[in-house]
């Protein structure tokens, strides 16, 4: 998962007029954050992640309780032929869980190791906080996704230019070879807990702390501020 999030959006995009990302404040009771789904889709001629072009990433938020910062909890799994990789991320420490052994045959091994970076999603939130508006028709007509006006946002993310289209359902990033949705999950997952490493090594080193979140990025991924006017088109066959 994580040698697939170190892929850089790189869609270069003319952003013309822009204004900051505002959203109407919700009660604090509306505050709950859902669960998500990520679906990354690497477009890339022999662009695969064990083997996989197209996965999913399921990601739980942990809000403060002064509600002023966040950071994700999240998994993904792989099968790789008589191999399966978990990799999970906990409490702002990443590790992969290696298994011999698929969906038909019994685990005959397993190790877990950590991961020793997940650079630059450590930024994710920060790139979501500086969210700007842009015109849909700054992009032009060959964009993957088609974005209605007043849905598209640009920011910046790992020192690339990206777009992020705001949804009745979620969220869709895309930019270069790669396009990743974010759908809003109607039942919270369960708690995700840290694997028991087996290597021997030392406790895996913390990557990430809790970002400072805005009100507005808190109300964005709450899931309530979808516009049904928004509604997003692929343009992928």
């Amino acid at each position: 998962m994580l040698l697939a999030l170190t892929l850089i959006f790189t869609l270069s995009i003319s952003t013309g007029q822009v204004s900051p990302l505002t959203f109407q404040s919700l009660p604090r009771s509306l505050h709950r954050m859902p669960s998500v789904r990520l679906r990354i889709q690497l477009t890339g001629a022999n662009m695969q992640i064990h083997g996989q072009s197209v996965f999913d990433v399921f990601a739980n938020p942990i809000l403060s309780a002064a509600e002023n910062s966040l950071h994700y909890d999240g998994f993904a799994h792989f099968i790789q032929e008589d191999y399966q990789f978990t990799y999970v991320f906990v409490n702002g420490i990443g590790y992969v869980v290696e298994s011999k052994g698929n969906e038909t045959t019994s685990v005959a091994s397993q190790t877990t190791r950590c991961l020793s970076s997940i650079s630059p999603f450590d930024d994710i939130i920060a790139a979501l906080n500086n969210l700007t508006a842009i015109s849909s028709e700054s992009v032009g007509d060959d964009s993957l996704v088609d974005c209605p006006n007043g849905c598209l946002y640009g920011t910046s993310f790992g020192g690339k230019d990206f777009l992020v289209c705001v949804g009745i359902d979620g969220l869709l990033a895309y930019g270069g070879d790669i396009m990743m949705s974010a759908e809003y999950l109607a039942s919270p997952l369960k708690s995700i807990s840290a694997p028991t490493l087996t290597d021997g090594s030392e406790p895996c080193t913390i990557l990430a702390q809790a970002t400072p979140v805005s009100r507005a990025t808190r109300t964005l991924l709450s899931g309530k501020i979808g516009s049904r006017s928004c509604t997003i088109v692929r343009n992928l066959d």
